[in-house]
């Protein structure tokens, strides 16, 4: 399909919409075994200058996307829904850190220093190299799609994905248009746990396969640098410095309370995708 309308899976860059397209893609279409069925069964339209084509759930594509809804998004007028995925800035700053360290050149990376990397991020409102992208800070993202005065959107917080997946699955479902199935439900949730999509990255990445989904050199993902990190959820910035975290519920004061995050209160971490 490469006109017609569009459901978007947005969020900000390491979100977790990668995990989002991998249920929905196994939900809808079958077992995925490689990334490319997931690039060919819900594209990316940053890849290949913004041209979409992919299979459709009665008409309609969906797509993911990390644009802000403004007029950079290419297609935008044929939206007609909205998936939004939030997850706690604390986590998408890790995330972040971690994708720099995949992405950056090899000179660079010995010499990223993570509390310089926090202070930034925290400042800027967001990853500089995704502002510098077009996606703007995480507020003014959010702000983007939230203020939408019509446009249908459903939003689908990380945390509770992972906490209660066949909940959320079903209501990506349901806003879809497609009837839940609770076994196809949850053989798309096994088909799509972090093992088995890091396991994937690494298969592809040993053969040299080029990949469009899980970015990074094979030779960082020898090293134990991938695309498929394990992400926290949880985890306290007062690991990188004393006070940072406290800095960074105050600059996304209006994010954790738009999507009902509540202020953390103890440095523990919770390990999740």
């Amino acid at each position: 399909m490469t006109d017609g309308p569009i459901c978007w899976l947005a969020s900000y860059p390491k979100s977790g919409n990668t995990w989002v397209r991998f249920l929905i893609a196994q939900y809808l279409f079958g077992r995925v075994e490689s990334s490319a069925e997931i690039a060919a069964s819900i594209p990316d339209v940053h890849i290949r200058n913004g041209s979409l084509a992919g299979q459709s759930v009665g008409g309609t594509l969906i797509a993911k996307t990390h644009h802000r809804l403004n007029a950079m998004l290419p297609h935008a007028d044929r939206a007609i829904g909205a998936i939004y995925i939030a997850r706690h800035p604390a986590s998408v700053l890790f995330s972040s850190l971690n994708y720099l360290r995949l992405i950056a050149p090899s000179a660079i990376v010995d010499h990223i220093n993570p509390v310089t990397y926090a202070r930034n991020f925290i400042r800027l409102g967001g990853d500089p190299l995704h502002i510098q992208h077009g996606f703007g800070s995480m507020l003014e993202h959010a702000g983007s799609w939230m203020s939408h005065p019509t446009l249908p959107r459903l939003v689908v917080r990380y945390e509770d994905l992972r906490e209660r997946p066949e909940v959320e699955l079903s209501r990506m479902l349901h806003f879809l248009g497609a009837e839940p199935d609770s076994e196809r439900v949850r053989a798309a949730i096994a088909d799509s746990t972090f093992e088995r999509m890091k396991q994937l990255e690494i298969d592809e990445k040993s053969r040299g396969v080029s990949t469009v989904v899980f970015a990074g050199s094979p030779d960082r993902a020898q090293n134990g640098v991938r695309f498929m990190n394990a992400g926290t959820s949880g985890r306290s910035l007062d690991e990188f410095e004393p006070g940072l975290q406290a800095q960074a519920e105050e600059r996304f004061s209006w994010y954790l309370q738009r999507f009902g995050y509540e202020r953390q209160s103890t440095s523990s971490a919770r390990s999740v995708v």
